[in-house]
């Protein structure tokens, strides 16, 4: 029996959009805010890590900053940037949302980041296009564990065979591993491992719908003949 694709799941950060340049902006003033001293180098070292991480790395630079505060400031910048300057999409990224949504695919976005930064960059996102939403808040476990991609199917109501998620990072490649979902890794900025058994692709540009569907069927019948064997 053949599988088809009937969800495609997002991460937002370094997936669907190249948000690194807001981030580091806002990690640079922020830091400048209150006294700290914060470089391109420091932003650089923390893509593809926990917002803690980057909390706990900018506390060591002089930032007198809690980590719910260094959260919620970094979160609020990010929201401002979306809503003036929209969504810097990573190439191919726009193209196949649009694309899939003119087919029915259903699509949801799964991110680590939460709060008003996730809600402005979803209403700006093509209207209709998302069916869930999902923030790294709503889980206990985040990436690279599964769960956040678990409760987005939950969401949705479909099983890991419908599914196939778009990720940038070695975090993020584990954790769609483990969902069982069909795992695509396009790496962003940062180093990205080779991952066995996820599939790693250069760009999205020139990626189509039916080039998904025709990956997504071809990995599930090799998942299946897998436990068969």
């Amino acid at each position: 029996m053949t599988t088809q694709l009937r969800a495609i799941l997002w991460d937002l950060d370094g997936t669907l959009i190249d948000s690194e340049p807001y981030w580091m902006r806002s990690e640079i003033e922020l830091a400048a805010e209150h006294g700290g001293t914060w470089t391109m180098e420091d932003a650089a070292a923390c893509i593809g890590n926990s917002l803690e991480v980057t909390a706990q790395r900018m506390q060591a630079r002089g930032v007198p900053l809690s980590t719910p505060e260094v959260s919620a400031a970094l979160f609020a910048r990010m929201e401002q940037l979306v809503r003036t300057d929209g969504l810097p999409y990573r190439p191919g990224a726009l193209e196949l949302v649009e694309e899939a949504q003119a087919a029915g695919v259903v699509q949801a976005l799964v991110t680590m980041s939460y709060g008003p930064y996730v809600a402005a960059a979803a209403e700006s996102v093509p209207a209709g296009a998302l069916s869930a939403v999902r923030m790294g808040d709503s889980v206990e476990r985040g990436k690279p564990a599964p769960d956040i991609y678990l409760a987005a199917m939950a969401d949705l109501g479909l099983e890991p065979a419908d599914c196939l998620a778009i990720e940038d990072s070695g975090p993020g490649g584990h954790a769609i591993l483990a969902a069982g979902v069909t795992p695509v890794v396009v790496p962003g900025e940062g180093e990205v491992p080779e991952l066995p058994g996820v599939l790693r692709w250069p760009t999205l540009a020139g990626v189509d719908l039916a080039h998904l569907r025709a990956t997504h069927t071809a990995y599930q019948a090799g998942v299946t003949a897998g436990r068969a064997a």
